[in-house]
């Protein structure tokens, strides 16, 4: 009796190890790997420079490693959408956006935030192109001098002096033009003295002026 219960015991044992795995075959079965290859300007050796350099899918969700012939594979990967990015601190990747399917196919196309309608597809296995350096700090400004010319205070008196200068010239040519500017009369406005009001600003007012007491002449001095 107990030895047909032990017998039973182990044949239960060796039916959930095989039922597990039969699963993890399963699911082994229904990943994938996302591969490509990544491109470097001739200047940079990427046997060096690949040691700090990672694969991230959807921001970290996956991540793999870039070889030093400067390819990548990032295995284990469902099936779904996903954002493939290269992290690095020297060049910038533009993102692409990799499509996998539940059988396996694989769809690449270029990530259009902007016009997410709009599709460019791009071949498969992947290639990444580096832009350009990255670049951590903006460049200084430096002083030029369409900066003063193009200032509002010089505008503003540099326009007055053209057309100062440029409208004589244009009414010397046409007489009835001339005429018409000397028949124009400006509105008078009686502007106060600037001087009188500064000294009265900063003088205070004005002392009042004495009067001279003139004698007669028919008065005679004591």
């Amino acid at each position: 009796m107990v030895l047909k219960l032990y017998i039973l015991l182990c044949s239960l044992a060796l039916l959930s190890l095989a039922t597990e795995e039969v699963s993890t075959t399963e699911q082994t079965s229904t990943l994938f790997s996302v591969e490509g290859e990544l491109a470097l300007p001739a200047s940079r050796n990427c046997a060096k420079w690949s040691a700090g350099a990672r694969v991230h899918l959807n921001h970290g969700q996956h991540i793999g490693f870039v070889r030093q012939d400067c390819t990548f594979r990032v295995d284990f990967v469902p099936s779904g959408t996903y954002i493939v990015q290269i992290e690095n601190t020297d060049f910038v990747f533009e993102p692409i956006r990799v499509d996998i399917t539940s059988k396996g196919k694989m769809r690449a196309r270029k990530l259009t935030i902007l016009q997410p309608n709009n599709v460019n597809t791009l071949p498969y296995p992947l290639r990444l192109s580096a832009r350009g350096p990255a670049r951590y700090f903006r460049k200084r400004e430096e002083w030029r001098i369409t900066d003063m010319l193009f200032s509002p205070m010089v505008l503003m008196l540099v326009i007055p002096l053209v057309v100062m200068l440029i409208l004589p010239k244009m009414t010397a040519n046409d007489p009835e033009l001339k005429r018409e500017m000397e028949n124009m009369q400006m509105p008078k406005v009686d502007m106060p003295d600037v001087g009188e009001m500064m000294a009265n600003f900063f003088g205070g007012p004005a002392p009042a002026k004495k009067k001279a007491v003139t004698s007669g002449s028919g008065q005679r001095r004591k």
